[in-house]
């Protein structure tokens, strides 16, 4: 079964040639690093351990694995983690992604790649698709859980489409402290960035 997308009418159709008044702008690369979660975003509990543009290494075996997949232009990532025991509400530790692409078609096309990788998760860990999740101009979300040395670990994985770039929030924390609303805010704060950047 394939994955759902969330789409909002309103803003599906995106102008990316020039002279397209009224629709939204592309998103350029200088604006990359500003695409993912920042300190602001999180708070002074939370350290970032890695930050930059994506490498190979960054890279996950699947749909989405070349680096070039589609005219991909560029990509940066943000890693953050806080410290906390299980019964530490939220988030314990994220990861944020933001793509650039030449066309807002390839963007969608990355989108897909998400839900082909998400339902190879989701085959090999179960969990469930969430659906209904309202980020960006479409969406897809799954979450899952995974063994920890004290407790389940409980993970959402979120990504979504703006114009011609995709983002993409992985938020863990202990199972029954972290719920699909925490991730949703974390993700909130990301989507804000890109739909600035999309408005030009």
């Amino acid at each position: 079964m394939g994955l759902k997308t969330v789409c909002c009418p309103s803003l599906a159709a995106i102008m990316m040639s020039a002279g397209c008044g009224g629709e939204e702008a592309p998103v350029t690369r200088a604006e990359l690093p500003r695409l993912v979660i920042a300190d602001t975003d999180v708070g002074a509990s939370w350290r970032a351990f890695d930050e930059g543009r994506q490498v190979r290494a960054d890279g996950v075996p699947g749909a989405r694995e070349d680096p070039t997949r589609f005219g991909r232009v560029d990509g940066w990532k943000s890693r953050y983690r806080r410290r906390g025991t299980v019964a530490t509400r939220g988030a314990l530790v994220l990861e944020s992604r933001a793509d650039l692409f030449p066309s807002a078609d390839a963007a969608e096309d990355d989108l897909e790649a998400y839900e082909r990788e998400f339902s190879a998760e989701l085959a090999d860990l179960g969990g469930q698709l969430l659906s209904g999740v309202e980020l960006g101009e479409e969406a897809a979300a799954v979450t899952y859980t995974q063994a920890g040395s004290a407790q389940a670990v409980r993970v959402y994985r979120l990504s979504w489409r703006r114009a011609n770039a995709t983002a993409s929030l992985t938020v863990n924390g202990f199972e029954g402290r972290l719920s699909l609303r925490d991730a949703l805010a974390l993700a909130r704060k990301q989507d804000a960035r890109l739909a600035q950047a999309a408005e030009g």
